[in-house]
């Protein structure tokens, strides 16, 4: 059993990667995000083009929702139509809130700074529809330790609701040249922790923990369902 000088040495490095995986995420980074993603990484190096990542969210959005990790607010702005009963925005990194939440003013979001790794507090009632999307490749760890993510949406989500998003994936897959230029550089900078993440780790994940899970892979993007 790890001694306290052990898990404290742990959670300093966790702390560390978390750190280094979002820091990137500056207004001047955020200012160009969407064009140089959902613009080009998306459809050049991921294969998976934005319009797929629209869809997941056209089909699931509800209008009392929860989004976990934020971006740029691009998919909700979208796929949100006229309004929300309730829209909460979580995120580690404030300037992704500040951006999010300027760009969907009109839905009078609820922004909240938090680390989904630890237990979440949000003092409202649960929500129909949670997502996360492009988070999971960035959380450091196994994909059984970066699944403790879910562990801790999972109380705030209603009697049927739906947890849905997408990640990219690290093995399993074939990386085209641009793919794997952007996997080493981002992995070596701690931009994403995806070396290790595999299409059967996050589906086994997620079915030990909902009753019925959709995952479907386009490119290098594994996208999910699970309620």
């Amino acid at each position: 059993m790890p001694d306290e000088s052990s898990r404290q040495a742990n959670a300093a490095r966790d702390g560390a990667a978390i750190s280094r995986a979002h820091a990137i995420y500056t207004p001047v980074m955020l200012s160009v995000y969407d064009a140089l993603v959902h613009g080009l990484s998306n459809r050049f190096a991921w294969r998976c083009p934005t319009r797929r990542l629209l869809g997941l969210y056209e089909a699931n959005l509800s209008g009392n929702h929860l989004e976990a990790g934020v971006g740029t607010g691009l998919f909700i702005d979208r796929a949100g139509g006229a309004s929300f009963d309730r829209l909460a925005l979580l995120d580690i990194n404030r300037h992704c809130l500040d951006r999010a939440g300027s760009r969907l003013a009109r839905f009078n979001p609820v922004l909240r700074q938090v680390n989904l790794l630890d237990p979440i507090e949000i003092d409202s009632a649960s929500f129909a529809s949670v997502g996360l999307t492009y988070v999971l490749h960035c959380l450091p760890g196994s994909m059984s330790e970066k699944l403790v993510a879910v562990d801790h949406l999972r109380p705030h989500m209603n009697k049927g609701a739906v947890l849905f998003g997408a990640t990219i994936l690290g093995r399993g897959r074939a990386p085209n040249r641009a793919a794997r230029a952007l996997l080493d550089l981002y992995n070596a900078n701690g931009v994403f922790n995806n070396r290790e993440d595999d299409l059967a780790s996050l589906s086994e994940g997620l079915r030990e923990r909902f009753s019925k899970v959709e995952v479907e892979t386009q490119g290098l993007v594994a996208l999910f369902r699970a309620a």
